[in-house]
Order: structure tokens, then sequence, then C-alpha cells
């Protein structure tokens, strides 16, 4: 009895979120919208879950139209892979990936879709969103709001074609960040259910390959003598995408070793986190994790307990 009124409490909460999607709330419940799925899959039957499952799109599709079922598929689809994974017990990291995976394969193919089969054009679709949205200040050079900035449409087609340029990155990011989330959600919750899975290693246990530090090099040594002819074609597309990546992938690797100097150094638990914050504001804290990559900081923490 209890977990079937838990499953009815996460059919209800997945319904929320699927009626969010319609919301300016959507850009923060679409983080969550799969965790009532992977919830539902692992702990129901199939049977059983079609039969929760149902109802929640009947009723979000009398609500606000058939189209949001298409947003429920997209979702629904990483929400079964990672769901299909904790059923298997499957390893914390494999299943992570795998769920950010499906949902970047759906990014590409959305993508792919909506610009061959419907002549979908994005840069002018956000040239046009900004021109709209900066009309007001264009052409306007000492008006106090504008405060001697002005907004042309140069501007705008060159924002639009840098954001275009990115959505790799974008989409990439998006895709881990929706899977990380969805674990550390679902996986303390399964527990509490009695469906135990296994867990991700302890984030200041992470390292990253030494590779990594070599090819930001190289990265950075194109963009500074490659010319305008690479930072304008592909290789500056993929620069422009790769840097941003690596860049981020050292601020995991910073976090990483502020937990890491916490535990042996018997900090208090609040310090690494408002570290981490900090980082966020300050990139340039990122250094640590390069120099954590490249040379035995932890060696030396650790040494000196010693």
């Amino acid at each position: 009895m209890k977990l079937r009124w838990t499953s009815v409490a996460w059919s209800f909460a997945y319904l929320l979120l699927l009626l969010s999607l319609a919301t300016p709330l959507a850009v923060i419940t679409v983080f969550f919208l799969m965790v009532p799925v992977v919830l539902l899959y692992t702990t129901l039957s199939t049977r059983a879950f079609i039969l929760h499952v149902a109802p929640v799109w009947l009723v979000a599709s009398l609500i606000f139209g058939p189209f949001i079922l298409v947003q429920a598929t997209f979702f629904i689809i990483p929400a079964l892979v990672m769901g299909y994974l904790y059923k298997k017990r499957g390893p914390a990291f494999r299943t992570v990936v795998a769920g950010a995976g499906t949902i970047l394969v759906e990014f590409l193919l959305l993508l792919l879709i909506t610009t061959v089969v419907f002549k979908f054009n994005l840069a002018s679709a956000i040239e046009d969103m900004l021109n709209t949205a900066f009309a007001p200040l264009q052409n306007m050079t000492d008006g106090s709001l504008a405060g001697g900035f002005t907004w042309s449409a140069e501007m705008s087609r060159q924002f639009s074609s840098l954001t275009v340029r990115m959505i790799p990155f974008t989409m990439i990011v998006c895709s881990l960040i929706v899977g990380v989330v969805t674990h550390a959600i679902s996986r303390p919750t399964l527990a509490s259910m009695g469906h135990a899975v296994p867990k991700m290693a302890p984030i200041r246990e992470w390292r990253l390959p030494r590779s990594l530090i070599w090819y930001y090099l190289i990265c950075l040594l194109v963009q500074l003598f490659g010319g305008e002819a690479i930072q304008d074609g592909f290789m500056g597309t993929i620069l422009l995408n790769l840097v941003p990546m690596l860049q981020f992938l050292f601020m995991i690797q910073t976090a990483s070793l502020f937990f890491f100097a916490a535990y042996h150094r018997k900090w208090n638990p609040v310090i690494p986190v408002l570290l981490v914050v900090a980082m966020v504001f300050f990139p340039p804290l990122r250094v640590a994790g390069i120099l954590d990559i490249a040379f035995p900081l932890r060696d030396m923490i650790t040494r000196s307990r010693r």
C-alpha cells in the first residue's frame, strides 16, 4: 500500500512538472522532469508503469493540447534508459552518461529535423528575437536609459551567429546537468523506497586525465596564432565549443580538489561549498583544478597530515 500511494504521488508530481513546461517555470523544472519517470519505471512493472503514466499524459494533453506530448516523449526516453540501468544495478557513472548521451542524441536529431524538414533557420530566429527585444535601444546614443549604448542590427547578427556556433557546447552541458540532477535525486529516493542502486564515487575522488591539459594548451595556441581564417571556419567553431568545455571540466576538477582538501584537513563542510560558489563568480580559481591534474597536489595535502 505504501508503494502504491508513493507511486501515485510521483505520478501527480510528474503531471505538475509536465504542466509547468507551458509556463516560464520550465527553465527550472525541465531539469527535474525525468525524476518521477525514473522512479516509477524503476519501482514498478512495465504494465503498472504504463497505467501510471498514461493518465498523466492524457490529462496534460487535454489541458495544453497534444504538442505537450512531444515534449513528454523527448524526456521520457532518456528517463527509461536510466530507469532500465537502475533496474539492472548498472554503475552510476554509466547510468548518468547513458541518460545524458540519450538527451544529446535527441537534441541533435531535433535540430536536424527542424533544419532539414521544416527549413527552420535558428540563426535568423535568434536574430529576429534580439532585434525585437532591443528595438528600443537601436539608434539611441544619448538616452539616459541607454547610457550611450547602441544596439545595432549587426550586433544582433553577430550574437545570433555566435549562439548557433555554441550549440554543441550548450547541448552537452545541458544534457550532463539533466543527467546529474536526475541521478542526484533519484538514487537516494530509490534507496529510501527500498531499491538500493550503485552511487557515484564521492566528488573528492574524481580525477580527470592529464591529457586534458595538453588539449587545452593546443587550443589556446591555435586561438592565439591561428589567424582569422581558422577562427571563422570550421576549426574555429570546434575551438569555440571545446575551450569552454575544457574549462568546465577544470572547474569540476577544482571542486573535487576543494572537497578533497576539506575531507583530509577536517574543514567545516560548508567551506568547500563556499569555495565552489566563489569559483562560479571568479573563474580563474579553476587554475587550481589544472594544477591538481598536472601536479601531485593531493599527495602534498595528505603528506602534511602525517
